[in-house]
């Protein structure tokens, strides 16, 4: 039967074509099941990059080389997708027309001119969620953000972007992998829209604010900083992370969005705890801010509980990106570590702007015995309790203000003390009941229309220049409201 069954393959052109055929493919298979595990394995989040030794990340600037002597400039970008952005990227433009006399600092960095921008006063620039993607565009390019962010960004219609790119059929098998998810997608789609494959070392090599984009560690529920001191604690290089990816962390709202994913690798390369830390934790303090912090800080330094850190929205646990800068301000040693001499400076005057994109909670009475659905408790989430705690972490700001003035004072007497200036652009500063509603009626989207960008980014400056706070600011550093106090957002 054997011999039968070869001649009749040999004999018969149909047979012997399809054994040809089989073992042609059988000769492929290899190759077949090595590009399927190229592919899958393409279909996997870029892990952070591990460092030898801590001395290899970078640190901070304490505050923008450029700016003045004597001013720490600190603006706080809010969540609320395109709302947020086109909010924050309006005060831009109104502190890019603000405009302050030069110190003798200033003539010698701008060719003797007599006059600068408050914009170039900025030291430090923080954000969540939709905040950061106007945050770190400037970061990267500066002046560049007012010829092409808008086009780029804040008029495309970023939610068709991602469906349509969520639904290709490649990237539906991606997706099908465990390892990759759409906050991923995501990153690939702001990296190829806005960052063209920037990389946070790319802040170094110019002069610019200091960047803290802020995410959720979705675990413990607290604020993760995309800074060098948090990479640090993880033993991994911030330089190299695409902050495409910092972006999408800061912006992945749970549900749509998966958590971007960081590998820990505590304990690899010498990071030592701080003094500070170290002192806060054997005091134990459970009521203490500062042993809260260090408690929170901790987590990170061990690999075995924490062997990855799963980050979502910043939002979720601070939608003011206010919390980190505080933070940072309250290890470094407050009034006497960052705002008492950097880089040879003396600081004089502290000023925080907060754009505040809240969007007006739908309070909804008279809920039936279930209670809200699954769509409900979500918009409850992202309205009424994101807006309580808005409230408490400018109280927290406040309670600082109070205490780092108190203790200026103290140490440098009421003359020589340092001047703090909190000022808040939200739409509930806005004259008419009419004009509440409507700002803070627009939705949380990355998809608005663009009358509505350019209603978000006139009224932004509107807002800061009717501030009593901000002018009183400008009239201390000697500047003025400029002439035109209404915005144009048709460039």
């Amino acid at each position: 039967m054997a011999g039968n069954s070869y001649k009749d393959t040999r004999q018969n052109p149909r047979i012997r074509k399809d054994a040809i055929v089989t073992m042609r493919c059988l000769a492929r298979l290899p190759v077949l099941l090595l590009g399927l595990q190229v592919f899958f394995a393409c279909a996997h989040y870029p892990a952070n990059k591990r460092v030898e030794s801590v001395d290899m990340v970078a640190q901070p600037r304490a505050a923008s080389p450029e700016s003045s002597d004597d001013l720490l400039l600190i603006l706080a970008f809010s969540g609320g997708g395109t709302r947020a952005a086109a909010l924050s990227y309006g005060v831009l433009e109104a502190l890019a027309q603000a405009k302050i006399p030069g110190s003798a600092y200033a003539l010698d960095a701008h060719n003797g001119e007599s006059e600068r921008r408050l914009l170039d006063e900025v030291d430090i620039i923080s954000s969540v969620s939709g905040g950061s993607f106007t945050a770190a565009y400037y970061g990267l390019h500066k002046d560049r953000i007012f010829e092409d962010f808008p086009r780029r960004f804040l008029y495309r219609d970023v939610n068709r972007g991602l469906i349509r790119q969520a639904l290709s059929p490649i990237n539906v098998l991606r997706l099908a992998n465990p390892g990759f998810g759409t906050s991923d997608l995501a990153a690939e789609y702001y990296d190829r829209i806005l960052f063209d494959g920037a990389t946070f070392g790319a802040l170094q090599k110019q002069d610019t604010p200091t960047l803290f984009i802020q995410a959720t560690d979705i675990v413990d529920g607290i604020y993760f900083g995309f800074t060098p001191y948090y990479f640090s604690l993880l033993c991994s290089n911030l330089d190299d992370y695409p902050i495409s990816r910092a972006v999408a962390a800061s912006a992945a709202f749970p549900g749509p969005f998966n958590a971007i994913t960081l590998r820990n690798y505590a304990g690899a390369c010498g990071f030592e705890e701080e003094p500070w830390m170290i002192e806060a934790l054997q005091k134990r303090d459970t009521t203490s801010r500062l042993f809260n912090t260090a408690n929170h800080l901790h987590t990170y330094l061990d690999p075995e509980k924490k062997a990855f850190v799963h980050l979502v929205d910043g939002g979720v646990a601070d939608n003011l990106a206010l919390r980190g800068p505080l933070e940072m301000i309250m290890i470094r040693g407050g009034i006497k570590g960052v705002f008492g001499d950097m880089h040879g400076r003396k600081t004089r005057r502290v000023a925080f702007i907060i754009i505040n994109a809240e969007k007006k909670p739908q309070t909804v009475y008279g809920l039936s015995s279930q209670g809200p659905g699954p769509l409900g408790i979500i918009g409850i989430t992202s309205s009424v309790m994101i807006s309580s705690y808005n409230y408490e972490t400018l109280e927290l700001l406040r309670s600082y203000i109070r205490e780092w003035s108190d203790e200026s004072r103290r140490l440098n007497g009421n003359a020589q003390a340092i001047e703090f200036y909190e000022i808040e652009v939200g739409f509930n500063a806005l004259p008419t009941e009419e004009e509440r509603a409507r700002f803070s009626s627009i939705p949380t989207t990355l998809s608005l229309p663009r009358e509505t960008v350019d209603d978000l980014r006139g009224v932004a400056g509107r807002i800061l220049y009717d501030s009593e706070e901000f002018q009183r600011l400008l009239h201390d550093l000697g500047g003025e409201i400029p002439v035109s106090h209404s915005m144009n957002p048709s460039r």
